[in-house]
Formats: C-alpha cells, structure tokens, sequence
C-alpha cells in the first residue's frame, strides 16, 4: 500500500480520536471496500492501543504522534503477519472524543446501569455506551435516527450515523433521516436502504434481523463489498458463519419495539403458521399479534394496507380484538401452496379472503362465509388502484388444539391469483 494514501491520514486521526465525520466515512469504506485496507487498518488500531496501555502501565515516556507514515504503515503491516486478527472482532470498540449527543425521547420502566443511571426523558446526554438492564429507551441521535432499545441491551454510540449492538435489541426508525446508518453486531452489518428495521443480538451469538419498513443490506464483514438485500416483511437469523436462516413468525405489537422472534405469549390462541413456499418466495415472515385485530391494523407485513369496515357498517363483532396474523402478499401462483396454522386451543378460525376470484374447495368445503365483509385500504399505493378492497368473512369451528391446513387464495378463470387472504382467531366460548 502506498505510505502517501490519504486514507491512512484518516486511519491515525480516527486513533488519535480527532478524526472528522469525513474521515470515519472514508474510513469506513474503505475498510468495506478495500480487504488490504482492512487489514492493515486493525492492526494499526490494535497495535496503537496496546503501545498507550503498555505506556501507562509501564510509566514510560508518552508516545509521540503522529509516526511517520512509512514507518507505522510498515509496522502495522508485519503486525498482519504475526497477529492474523479480524477487525470485526475489534473494530471500531476504542470510543473517542467526549461522546455522542443523544436526545431521551422517552423511558419506560428503564434500568439504566452504570454512569448512566441518572438518565431521564428530554435528557441530551454525551454518551459512548448505554447499558439497559430491563424496561425500554426511546433515543434519538443528531441525524434524527431513532433508537427504541429493549434491554437487557447493551450499545455503543460510534457516531450519529453508525453504532453497534453488543446484546440485546434495537428497532432503528430512519423515516426522518439517517438514511445509510449502520448498525453492528457481532456477526453482521445492518446498512440502512429507507426507513425502519430491528435488530436483536442473541445471548447463543446469532443475530436476528427483521425489516419493518423499506429495506436494508446485510454486510458479511468477512467478504469485502459483498451485501445481502433485505426486504420489507422479511427476518432472518444470521449465525457466526454467515449463515442466513429464514424467521418465520415474529410476535408483534402496536408499538416501535413490541416485536419478537419469541412465539407469541400463552394466552394467544395462535401458536405458529408455516408454510410450503421455498426458497422462492424469499424470507417474509408472519407477524402473530395478540389480540390485534382491529380498523386500522395491517394486513399483510410487506405492504401499507389496512383493515377497515365496510362501507355504512361497523366492524365485525367477532374479529375485533381478535388474535390475527399478518400474513404477506406475493405473486405465490403455485396452485399446490399451503399454510399451517396451529392453535392453542378451540377457537373459531376466520379467514378473510378477496372476493374476487373463485374460491378454492379446502375454503369451501371447509369454512362457512358468515355474510360478513371487511375492506382493505391500499395506503399509499398508485393513484389508478382502486380505494378499497372486499373481504369476505369465513368461519370454521376448530374444537381442540391442533394444527389446521389452508391452501392457496382465490383465483381468476386464467388459474392466477387475485390476492392473500388474512387469519384471525379467538377462543371458542363453552356451550
């Protein structure tokens, strides 16, 4: 590498803590991009730290800085050779500087360790790291990014635009800016695309990482420039290896950071739904939230349509404060697909499908349509779609706990689909 790379001038002022938000851009891409970098680039920092601790305890004389540059480049350069560490093990720990301005947006039941105990909403903190021991804090940082962590939860504040994850979970909201914010972990890199995503690292090493809204990429920090998209409504679990398995079902809530990749609480009537989509059909999961079912709430997790009642009627009796799953909307035009759903105990099992369409016979022959109807609103789509869409309610008994089978949605004469139909269920009452 070339000892005159103005990279390595950032590299010595990011160690010497007086680097600017350019040179930790430039930085870290050029750790991302460039593999030689990224090595020399750890073991220039690991090295700078072990000289200031060696120094300290040692009562030596205080290294003077800057080296020349020839002369560190060469010595972090035969450090690579005999120390061989990753710098996703390491970097970027060293906190610098007087920390981050962070906004306390809100508290709830938050226990806070450490010198930070003090904390309270509306506070504007200098922080390098935050230790949440239980309840949850809402934060906000100087590029509007919105942080809700849920301890227990340990985070590191890097800069307004990047921080990393030690343990625990994070829900990042970058609707109101931030866009490119990245979020470590030990075992992936989370790049913010647009919006809103969640992130949670595991006590067993994994990391799960769930899109809400927008999309993100997953950066395998051994491969340099190498990124998997995510998208909305789509969660996977990334282990040590790099190794992406796909979520299936999130517990969710109403709020910021009421999601789970725990199953759903035991006085839910749904367990669990699965399916026999494949690879195909990407990661998308299914979000189950406990009595959930209401005007308003979403239909599908990968698109900004809601449940609504129907024109000049209230919403059904049966479905509100229902348990429902928000299921996703695909082109799923294999005619052999099915869901799985499993309940807890007897429920009565609703399925909301599209009216359009002809209805399958496991619908038919398996459910009643009890006259009802809902609407789905199509927030936020094209201006030719139409406002709103007819559902129509079906119902079947389910007397005990178990697992049900469903097919595939309605579909027109041509054998395509007409759109994903919804589930809900709430505990049969005793005769």
């Amino acid at each position: 590498m070339n000892a005159s790379d103005p990279r390595l001038e950032a590299l010595q002022r990011y160690a010497d803590g007086t680097a600017t938000r350019e040179d930790v851009a430039q930085v870290e891409r050029a750790i991302l991009e460039d593999a030689e970098f990224r090595q020399l680039a750890v073991e220039y920092l690991h090295l700078d730290s072990a000289m200031e601790e060696f120094a300290v305890l040692g009562d030596a004389l205080p290294v003077v800085k800057p080296w020349p540059r020839l002369h560190w480049a060469l010595a972090a350069a035969a450090a690579v050779a005999i120390m061989g560490l990753s710098l996703w093990q390491w970097w970027p720990a060293k906190a610098s500087g007087p920390g981050l301005e962070v906004e306390v947006l809100q508290l709830v039941e938050a226990r806070v360790a450490g010198s930070n105990a003090g904390l309270r909403a509306h506070d504007r903190p200098l922080l390098h790291t935050l230790e949440l021991r239980g309840g949850e804090a809402q934060l906000r940082l100087p590029s509007q990014v919105k942080l809700t962590v849920s301890g227990p939860a340990e985070l590191r504040f890097i800069d307004a635009m990047h921080a990393q994850v030690l343990r625990g979970k994070v829900t990042v909201d970058c609707s109101a800016g931030g866009r490119g914010f990245v979020l470590d972990t030990p075992v992936t890199r989370v790049v913010d695309v647009s919006t809103e995503f969640g992130v949670d690292a595991r006590a067993d090493g994994a990391t799960d990482v769930l899109v809400i809204k927008g999309r993100v990429d997953l950066v395998d920090p051994q491969k340099s420039g190498q990124a998997a998209p995510l998208e909305q409504g789509e969660a996977v679990r990334v282990n040590a290896t790099q190794a992406m398995a796909r979520i299936v079902n999130i517990t969710g809530g109403l709020q910021p950071g009421e999601w789970s990749t725990q199953p759903p609480p035991e006085s839910c009537n749904i367990v669990s739904v699965s399916d026999n989509f494949g690879a195909s059909e990407g990661y998308h999961f299914y979000r189950i939230v406990p009595g959930g079912l209401r005007p308003g709430v979403a239909v599908y997790s990968n698109r900004p349509h809601v449940w609504q009642a129907a024109d000049g009627q209230s919403f059904p009796t049966a479905l509100l404060n229902a348990d429902v799953v928000q299921t996703f909307f695909g082109e799923l035009r294999h005619p052999s697909y099915a869901i799985e759903i499993t309940v807890a105990r007897p429920v009565e099992l609703f399925v909301l499908m599209p009216r359009r369409g002809i209805a399958q016979a496991w619908l038919t022959e398996n459910f009643t349509r009890t006259g009802e109807e809902v609407l789905l609103d199509e927030l936020g789509t094209a201006t030719h779609a139409p406002p709103h869409l007819h559902f129509d309610v079906w119902k079947r008994i389910v007397p005990q706990a178990g697992k049900i089978t469903l097919g595939p949605g309605n579909r027109d004469a041509n054998g395509n689909p007409t759109g994903m139909y919804g589930l809900a269920a709430r505990a049969l009452s005793p005769p």
